[in-house]
């Protein structure tokens, strides 16, 4: 798996999980240099399962095709080894199925839409 570039302009926070059944909740938000949202990626961790859900990935407009969502995904998956869980997605746009079918080329982890999930995570 390569590594994303890195982006002179965003910076990213990371909200500590929630644990909800097992599987904690994970927000990382992409910032501009005044800390300004510009990004979110919402994301699930069941480590029992060994299962990674991603809820939510989303860029403002205006700081689309930049890598920011690529980026965030890198991040996600760079935690413990993430890359060798299963991972899905909910429902995903046109946009969403080309985004996730270059990551999957990129980072060999498949994103498939709508796949069976653990019992700890909770898609509601």
């Amino acid at each position: 798996m390569s590594g994303p570039a890195r982006l002179p302009t965003v910076h990213f926070a990371r909200t500590a999980p929630g644990m909800e059944s097992g599987a904690g909740r994970q927000t990382l938000t992409a910032l501009d240099p005044h800390d300004r949202p510009v990004g979110r990626l919402d994301f699930q961790i069941c480590h029992t399962c060994r299962r990674g859900f991603i809820r939510n990935i989303a860029v403002a407009v205006h700081w689309q095709d930049q890598g920011i969502a690529r980026e965030a995904l890198h991040h996600a998956l760079a935690q413990e080894l993430r890359a060798h869980y299963a991972w899905s997605t909910t429902r995903q746009t046109s946009d969403g199925r080309h985004f996730f079918a270059a990551m999957e080329e990129e980072t060999d982890v498949a994103f498939p839409a709508n796949a069976t999930k653990c019992p700890h995570i909770h898609t509601s």
